[in-house]
């Protein structure tokens, strides 16, 4: 039987070291990258959290953290606002959400929903916004579905190497490209989205404008060099189902997506579009879609 897991703040400086092992384990993350303990603390004192997934049979360098979310407020310009208002006071107050991972050995027990639903809770009860952002690499498709998909987040803002050159395990050797998602936890949608029994949307392949893909010759999937231009319907957008196992076999393919992905979503964002899905359409392989006039 497995031990159950807690969630609860994180308020000292022992809790704060604890969350610098878990990026270690987590994110692969060296001591030039790990998150300050006087960051960490500033930003509890100021407005921002720090949550811990904790299990008694958790590790002890982690003081039993199996999971963690990270945040601190912040400002930035409400997409929903009209564009005609761009720079004319439309800033709004939100809480940027940098950090959440699990363990590996705790993944796949929906640990990493309970932390985001009790950061909703969190920011909600402080009573300051209804907006989170936070960026993810477009690439790996599930936090694409987990963002998109289970959490109702959306998103209209691409950064290209938003970080620079990153030392990690998951980012060395590719551009950090990274979408802002964008969580109105207060919303109708995100409400729908994280109901148990919530209805599915019914995305019909005949109905969407697909971007062609291919299988090579070695049996991966690989996108194909052709201009976007979107037509008004939803706009479905492949993206690998493993840019991990991709990036093992061919670097160069891992960077190929990387580009195709960059010009499909900057082009799609360009023309209005909003990504408000992640999914696997049959016959069709893992798919963004985009919609027109979503805000």
């Amino acid at each position: 039987m497995t031990a159950p897991i807690e969630i609860r703040p994180v308020v000292n400086v022992e809790g704060c070291k604890n969350f610098q092992e878990l990026e270690r384990w987590v994110w692969g993350t060296d001591d030039l990258d790990v998150v300050p303990i006087h960051v960490l603390i500033t930003a509890l004192k100021n407005g921002g959290g720090l949550l811990g997934a904790y299990a008694e049979d958790g590790p002890d360098a982690t003081g039993r953290m199996v999971g963690a979310a990270f945040w601190w407020l912040g400002a930035g310009m409400d997409p929903r606002a009209p564009a005609a208002d761009a720079g004319r006071g439309t800033g709004k107050l939100k809480a940027c959400s940098h950090m959440v991972g699990v363990l590996p050995d705790w993944q796949g027990r929906h640990v990493g929903l309970r932390l985001k639903l009790a950061q909703r809770q969190a920011i909600l009860e402080q009573g300051l916004t209804d907006w989170v952002t936070w960026t993810y690499d477009p690439l790996y498709r599930r936090n694409g579905v987990f963002n998109l998909h289970r959490l109702g987040a959306t998103c209209s803002t691409y950064f290209r190497n938003v970080y620079g050159e990153l030392n990690d395990d998951l980012n060395r050797g590719a551009p950090s490209d990274r979408c802002q998602v964008d969580w109105w936890i207060d919303s109708e949608h995100v409400a729908r989205d994280l109901q148990p029994m919530r209805p599915q949307p019914a995305w019909q392949a005949a109905n969407l404008q697909l971007l062609p893909v291919r299988e090579n010759g070695r049996g991966l999937v690989e996108p194909v060099d052709a201009p976007v231009a979107p037509d008004g319907r939803p706009l479905a957008v492949p993206i690998p189902p493993e840019i991990g196992v991709i990036r093992q076999a061919d670097p160069a393919l891992g960077l190929a997506w990387r580009f195709a992905l960059r010009a499909a979503l900057e082009t799609g964002f360009g023309a209005g579009y909003t990504l408000v899905d992640c999914v696997h359409l049959e016959g069709q392989g893992w798919r963004y879609i985009l919609v027109r006039d979503f805000l």
